[in-house]
């Protein structure tokens, strides 16, 4: 083919790319199956390479929104808030003593404390 014909276009030097998404590059079994070697030891330059994708995107996978336990793990109860409050307004307890008692952070405790809580008859208090 000639590149200067009208309608014809130019051979390409290289294949096309492969699609960039992992998405499209990985399963969802895939998915689950790296996070769980990662979790379990394995490396992320072992695991890049044995996936075909960068160490950027094992990060990604492993510290992103698909593997987050410790996210729910730490989650408070409403019962554990309603304690915090309580605990705080009735005790000469610190939020930092609170904050090391429930294993979260101090800013948990400051925005629990914040929230508008009800006063058991149906009012809010403030």
């Amino acid at each position: 083919m000639a590149p200067g014909i009208p309608g014809e276009l130019p051979e390409v030097a290289y294949p096309p790319a492969p699609s960039r998404t992992l998405g499209k590059r990985l399963s969802p079994t895939d998915r689950d199956t790296l996070i769980a070697a990662f979790n379990a030891g394995a490396s992320q330059q072992l695991l890049a390479t044995q996936y075909g994708i960068s160490i950027r995107s094992i990060k990604r996978l492993v510290h992103g929104s698909s593997n987050r336990p410790q996210a729910t793990a730490n989650r408070l109860t409403p019962d554990q808030r309603h304690a915090i409050a309580h605990t705080y307004a009735t005790t000469g307890t610190t939020q930092a003593e609170l904050a090391r008692h429930y294993g979260v952070d101090i800013s948990t405790i400051k925005r629990i404390l914040r929230q508008p809580r009800s006063n058991g008859l149906g009012n809010v208090t403030v």
